[in-house]
């Protein structure tokens, strides 16, 4: 199955959320992005505490002011270990972090949201499904080098679920569960490389 095809994603009632999400999003970014972006500083980073999942990911993050940046990260697995034995998921996250001693550099706090669609199987369970969310983040950031830095950060938020359950090798089913949970929405143990 393709967890990236749109008749699953939206197979969803309620998909006009994330369309509305998507919406705001945007207009974050054209409020935010500077006009002049001579002085822009730009890191890369992969997080390895997906890296423990099995779940490849990159992140960017740049300046957008002297103290706020934006980090856009994106994370998948797209691995089928045994027929019934998967986890595969997608899943976008940005995040708007204001840094309290200097760019790149200390503690920061953040606002983070993410949309993500999984399919999870194991033996006689499977779950298919997606969430979206939107939480507070907190961050601290070592410079390692000139280039280098290491980076922790952790955040809660309220995240709200759509499910359907089934056995794995069989079709999906429409979505039987939804509702909100409080729960972790980023937790990171991060390289990171600045590029400039």
């Amino acid at each position: 199955m393709d967890i990236l095809t749109k008749r699953h994603v939206s197979c969803f009632p309620g998909n006009h959320w994330v369309h509305l999400f998507s919406g705001m999003l945007l207009l974050s970014l054209l409020l935010f992005f500077p006009d002049n972006t001579q002085a822009q500083r730009v890191a890369l980073k992969t997080n390895l505490t997906d890296w423990m999942t099995a779940s490849p990911n990159l992140s960017v993050e740049f300046a957008v002011s002297n103290r706020l940046t934006l980090d856009l990260s994106g994370t998948a697995t797209p691995f089928r270990y045994k027929p019934d034995f998967y986890f595969r998921h997608i899943r976008l996250q940005p995040e708007f972090r204001y840094w309290l001693v200097s760019l790149l550099t200390k503690h920061y706090v953040g606002i983070t949201a993410f949309y993500s669609t999984y399919d999870v199987g194991y033996k006689e369970r499977g779950y298919f499904g997606d969430s979206y969310a939107a939480g507070l983040t907190y961050g601290y950031n070592w410079i390692l080098s000139r280039r280098w830095n290491f980076e922790l950060n952790a955040g809660v938020g309220a995240i709200r679920y759509r499910l359907a359950r089934y056995r794995p090798g069989t079709a999906h089913p429409a979505p039987d569960d939804s509702g909100w949970i409080v729960a972790p929405v980023k937790l990171g143990i991060s390289f990171v490389y600045v590029l400039k």
